[in-house]
């Protein structure tokens, strides 16, 4: 069974992209449903570095999702999104993906405005393994952990999603000059680390800098660099010598962002100190064992309300109703 375009209802628009929309879908033969990312090959084929970025996400989502060889469960991860097929018509490319009931983390955020330390290091702990699996099984830098790519599934735990700008570490991952990046870049560069910006030379240390953004925006409703523009985040985040905290963080909150938000990379938390960093006490409610190996035992902090899949009220409405 391989199946093409003809083989999915749409239902509902879940969200937008630089490059398409997401649709919920309904497989036809089996009544399931996913999410069906379309990719317009006019907007792609415009640009060589776009081909680049497709070729290079299909490659990563089947890497992740295990396509390409029988299940080796060592290397799936819950915490990453599973892709189940990939398809082509005359006009659009198609990733089929796991539907994350859930929507979007921080538009659950947004209701709570601010997380507490305990509740969000929880979601930190999750988006961890994730990253590091990322970086050890896959050997890929995802370089785009923001609030809009940390989804839930229907019991309220996180995965993150969209791949379009990881690069595999092998590759030479120096940088462009920060001008070419930015324009490659979708979204804002507020959860980016300055190397990159600089367009330095990197490596997946950059991805702890953005998760010390992504902890900062969960514990005070707002990222560490903010600006009314892109060029002046750009500026905040190359040039700001000593990150503000507000005065209800605590001792150790404040202690685990200065090791993520080191604008010296070789001083920042990295793959190497991995179990330093888990046994920081800002985890101290986190069990790593059971969140490593029984995951689904625990209860999230925050449990998405399902009344009917096929509703997806957990997604922007502004789409949804499109």
């Amino acid at each position: 069974y391989k199946p093409g375009p003809d083989d999915f209802q749409p239902i509902k628009v879940l969200g937008k992209g630089s490059f398409g929309k997401v649709l919920l879908v309904r497989e036809k033969l089996t009544g399931r449903l996913f999410a069906q990312k379309q990719l317009k090959k006019s907007i792609i084929l415009d640009n060589s570095k776009n081909v680049e970025r497709i070729i290079n996400e299909n490659e990563i989502l089947k890497k992740i999702s295990n396509l390409n060889d029988n299940i080796n469960n060592n290397d799936y991860n819950p915490f990453l999104v599973k892709l189940y097929y990939t398809f082509q018509d005359s006009t659009k490319i198609y990733f089929i993906l796991e539907y994350l009931q859930g929507g979007e983390l921080f538009s659950h955020l947004q209701k709570q405005r601010i997380l507490s330390e305990r509740n969000a290091s929880f979601y930190v702990a999750e988006m961890l393994l994730a990253l590091i699996h990322l970086h050890q099984k896959i050997g890929i830098v995802y370089r785009d952990l923001k609030p809009e790519n940390c989804l839930l599934n229907q019991n309220g735990h996180l995965v993150l999603t969209d791949f379009g700008l990881s690069k595999f570490i092998n590759e030479n991952t120096a940088g462009a000059h920060s001008s070419d990046k930015c324009n490659t870049l979708t979204g804002t560069p507020q959860y980016m680390a300055p190397e990159i910006l600089m367009g330095k030379p990197y490596d997946n240390s950059v991805d702890y800098w953005s998760l010390g953004c992504v902890v900062y925006d969960l514990l005070t409703g707002s990222p560490p660099f903010l600006g009314n523009n892109n060029k002046k985040i750009i500026d905040k985040v190359i040039k700001s010598k000593k990150i503000k905290y507000p005065f209800y963080l605590s001792l150790d909150a404040k202690d685990l962002l200065s090791k993520l938000l080191q604008k010296n990379p070789t001083k920042r938390m990295n793959d190497t100190k991995i179990d330093q960093l888990k046994k920081h006490r800002f985890f101290r409610y986190i069990d790593w064992n059971i969140i490593e190996n029984n995951h689904l035992s625990l209860t999230p902090p925050i449990v998405p309300i399902i009344t009917d899949p096929i509703l997806a009220e957990n997604f922007d409405s502004l789409f949804t109703q499109m």
